[in-house]
């Protein structure tokens, strides 16, 4: 039979771990198996004809919440083209709720739910007509006796005995039936490694994609809101197997491998042993961990002090700082000592760092969200995602939806609207506030800027900040449009001076003469003194001074990303001549200057550094914005592509 594998991914560049696993425990039936994996953003139709051409006798599908309504409308396409094309799903989307998943899906002939190896090598095992032991070396071959429910017998379908599949749910006439789920796989290392096939193709693709691995399954915690909390217990590959794994990964040219454990370092010596093999390696690949901060140890914090850069990514899931929420989610967590690990880490400065928010957890607030976000923006991780609660099937806090007055999506993703806790509303208004998260918060597009801004008018509060950006966004229709890097800036700037002009407290206060007039031309369609002001959190206005300084800043970060020296009109103009600037570039490219304050440019030469460099006096030293003291910035942009390098210099006079 020709079986073909596929699912939709999120993106091109990721791989499906699970359609390998089914693969691999396969791979010595004799059958056909044909991998091909989409992207939601493609067209059903355009998926359906692919795999129609590949010409299979079964089809099984990957679901999630993320891809399951695509995947629904191909397998109808499917369907009507090919009315004998068995089509199997399988994944945490349908492993919940699975006869009513059936019963509303006539394209769909068979699901299977929970880990899918056992229950996908008895089923082709019976399409073949044949019963051996699986790939991998498990001794006991599956007994369909012991599966099969009792009374009935099975009705003639695409498959001889379905009753003997566990986990397989199946129709027998207008009934469905849904069999005992599988008993989860004890030896993980029976489980082929399941990128082998990918490996001996031509044309190997790995290296040009994300890799998922896993080297355990199940969580220590029971989180409401995880499917991990439907899992019993953790069980792992044995240190040898995910030794020999990561070999030939790393020896094959991947570029990420993300690790889908939940709790990574769940077990310390583990954690600590696959860390040093990483090490020992000195791979190219960058390795994503998914970690629980609290849980970290000294013994831990020196390991990873060692961690080259670029070589590991942390996401750590703080959700809230609230004990109480976390209590009603039956989470565990030390916020106090995550905060202070995650501290250390950030001073480390080598190991990327992404934190967790989640917004509509059962009794937190808005203004609880907005506590916690403050916290977490005080730790400086390299991204924060503000999540937002999705009541997934399976988990406890979804049974529990009314207790809490949920008001959320009946349909995937199943996300929250409103509780009694946080309306509707306040919902709309975090949503609008992470989408400027993304532009400006996770992208640093204007770091120097914004935090001098929270700190002059917002007492310290990113969350404010944002609050008081999202309404002056709304008022202006900008939350339903596209923006370039030169719109974000512009947006900012007309921000502030709508903020000195008094939109929070309603206090006029007259443009600054100069640059700042040409404010007044961008986006200033609809304003008014108080638009935008119902949710600002401004706790006061910037005075003339404070603007001044403000756009400095803003001026610096534009120039760290923006090479093209077409300046915008708000920003100030420099304070050196061109004589003055061509001086300086002169002064600062010679041998000793260059020893002395830019020791990473010493092998570029004079002409590279003019071609590819700029010169700039500011009022202040950007890291320190509260201070007078002029500062002489050197921007060097290298070839195009490059990452701007920045060196601050003494001002006049400098000593060399």
């Amino acid at each position: 039979m020709r079986i073909l594998l596929t699912t939709l991914n999120a993106k091109y560049i990721h791989v499906n771990l699970a359609l390998r696993y089914l693969r691999a425990c396969c791979r010595d039936l004799p059958h056909t198996f044909i991998l091909d994996e989409f992207t939601i953003n493609d067209h059903p139709e355009h998926i359906a004809a692919a795999i129609y051409r590949h010409r299979p006798d079964l089809v099984a599908f990957s679901c999630y919440i993320w891809n399951i309504e695509p995947t629904l409308a191909v397998a109808a396409i499917l369907k009507k083209v090919r009315p004998e094309l068995t089509i199997l799903c399988g994944g945490p989307e349908v492993s919940f709720d699975t006869a009513a998943f059936l019963a509303q899906n006539p394209q769909i002939d068979l699901v299977i739910t929970g880990e899918g190896e056992i229950p996908f090598r008895a089923l082709l095992e019976q399409l073949a007509g044949q019963q051996r032991p699986p790939a991998g070396n498990r001794e006991e071959p599956l007994t369909a006796s012991m599966y099969r429910p009792a009374g009935g017998r099975p009705a003639p379908g695409p498959v001889p005995d379905p009753a003997a599949i566990p986990g397989l749910a199946w129709r027998r006439g207008a009934e469905t039936i849904v069999n005992p789920p599988a008993p989860p796989l004890r030896d993980l290392d029976t489980i082929p490694f399941p990128y082998q096939e990918d490996l001996d193709a031509a044309g190997n693709e790995l290296s040009q994609r994300t890799v998922y691995y896993e080297t355990s399954r199940g969580c220590p915690f029971a989180c409401g809101f995880c499917l991990s909390s439907t899992t019993e217990g953790l069980r792992y590959f044995s240190l040898e197997r995910v030794r020999d794994d990561l070999e030939r990964l790393l020896k094959a040219g991947v570029r990420e491998i993300k690790f889908v454990d939940r709790t990574f370092n769940a077990h310390k010596k583990r954690a600590l042993a696959i860390w040093e093999f990483l090490l020992s390696r000195r791979p190219r690949a960058r390795c994503y961990f998914e970690i629980a901060g609290d849980r970290l140890d000294e013994e831990m914090l020196a390991h990873l002090n060692r961690v080259p850069p670029d070589l590991f990514q942390f996401e750590i899931g703080v959700q809230t700082i609230d004990a109480g929420v976390n209590a009603r989610c039956n989470r565990r967590q030390d916020w106090a000592r995550l905060a202070a690990n995650t501290r250390r880490l950030r001073e480390m400065g080598s190991i990327r760092l992404h934190l967790d928010l989640i917004a509509g957890l059962p009794g937190e607030t808005y203004a609880g969200v907005g506590e916690s976000f403050d916290a977490v923006v005080a730790l400086k991780p390299h991204e924060i995602q503000l999540g937002f609660l999705k009541l997934l099937k399976g988990t406890t806090l979804r049974a529990r939806a009314d207790e809490f007055g949920y008001l959320f999506l009946d349909r995937p993703p199943y996300q929250v609207l409103a509780s009694s806790a946080i309306t509707y509303e306040e919902m709309l208004r975090l949503h609008a506030i992470e989408g400027l998260l993304k532009y400006y918060g996770n992208s640093h597009l204007a770091d120097h800027a914004f935090a001098y801004l929270a700190a002059t008018a917002f007492d310290g509060s990113y969350f404010a900040i944002y609050e008081a950006l999202a309404a002056w966004w709304e008022a202006r229709g900008l939350l339903r449009r596209g923006h370039s890097q030169r719109d974000l800036f512009n947006h900012l700037a007309s921000f502030a001076i709508h903020l000195a002009r008094g939109i929070a407290t309603r206090v006029t206060v007259p443009p600054l003469p100069g640059y700042h007039d040409s404010i007044l031309e961008i986006n200033s369609h609809g304003d008014t003194p108080a638009s935008g002001a119902e949710h600002s959190g401004c706790a006061r206005n910037l005075t003339p001074a404070q603007l001044d300084r403000f756009y400095q800043l803003l001026k610096f970060d534009c120039l760290c990303r923006d090479r093209s020296r077409n300046f915008p009109g708000w920003m100030p103009p420099s304070p050196l001549t061109e004589e003055e600037r061509s001086n300086w570039m002169a002064r600062i490219t010679t041998p000793r200057s260059m020893e002395k304050y830019m020791p990473g440019l010493v092998k570029e030469s004079p002409a590279n550094l003019r071609r590819h460099g700029f010169i700039e006096l500011f009022p202040c030293h950007p890291e320190r914005p509260e201070e007078d003291n002029p500062t002489i910035v050197f921007f060097y942009y290298g070839p195009p592509g490059s990452e701007t390098r920045v060196y601050y210099l003494q001002a006049p006079p400098l000593v060399v």
